[in-house]
């Protein structure tokens, strides 16, 4: 009986030492790629340096973010201060063409591009062209193109500036106020403007007198 429970003994310490010879082996195989403490050390360092690594990137970035936004405000401020001749003519005959509606206009960084924005009197709030009704982008259209007519006269070119039926979604006050303008742009060179409507032509004849010459086309 001895014997027999020995035999079985031996057979699970048998078992056990080969188990653990098996996990000795594998502890030496993962021992070996550790040549000692240098090569320790070296992963230590080499951990390090990727963690100051990423720091000093971290900081470039920020660095260079904030740098980007310090200049779009700089360049939005110095854009504010030293706006071109042409959109403050804009700026002008649209603040006229709206009876003041709209006080300024600046400009918005959009992508890569740029575009204009109109700044109500009431309240200060923005729109761009897209936003505004079909009357306000024709008066912004006009004033645009009046500007860039003044930009050229003064230059020496003095070509006629013609118009057709850009009127028509205009009230009364506001076609006044476009007829000023044309009769202003007259005074340098000559405008010309069609219209099927006679209050336009009314509102012409009253406001320019005898400065205004009004032809009648039958077709």
């Amino acid at each position: 009986a001895a014997f027999a429970a020995l035999s079985d003994e031996t057979e699970r310490v048998t078992k056990a030492v080969e188990t653990a010879i098996e996990a000795r082996s594998k502890a030496q195989s993962a021992l070996d790629l550790v040549r000692g403490d240098a090569d320790v050390a070296k992963l230590v360092a080499q951990q390090r340096t990727l963690e100051i690594q990423m720091q000093e990137g971290s900081l470039r970035y920020l660095e260079d973010r904030f740098a980007h936004m310090l200049a779009e405000r700089a360049i939005r401020r110095y854009r504010d201060t030293h706006r071109g001749g042409m959109l403050v003519a804009t700026e002008a005959a649209f603040r006229t063409l709206t009876n003041g509606a709209y006080s300024s206009l600046a400009t918005q960084a959009e992508g890569q591009s740029e575009a204009l924005v109109a700044i109500q009197s009431a309240g200060g709030s923005s729109k761009q062209a897209k936003e505004m009704s079909k009357g306000t982008k024709f008066q912004l259209y006009l004033a645009l193109r009046a500007a860039a007519y003044e930009q050229v006269a003064a230059g020496g070119t003095i070509l006629p500036f013609f118009c057709d039926d850009i009127f028509e979604t205009f009230d009364e006050s506001r076609t006044t106020a476009a007829c000023g303008l044309l009769r202003k742009i007259g005074q340098t060179g000559q405008a010309i403007y069609l219209t099927h409507h006679k209050h336009v032509v009314d509102i012409a004849q009253k406001l320019c007198g005898g400065d205004v010459r009004v032809h009648e086309l039958v077709v």
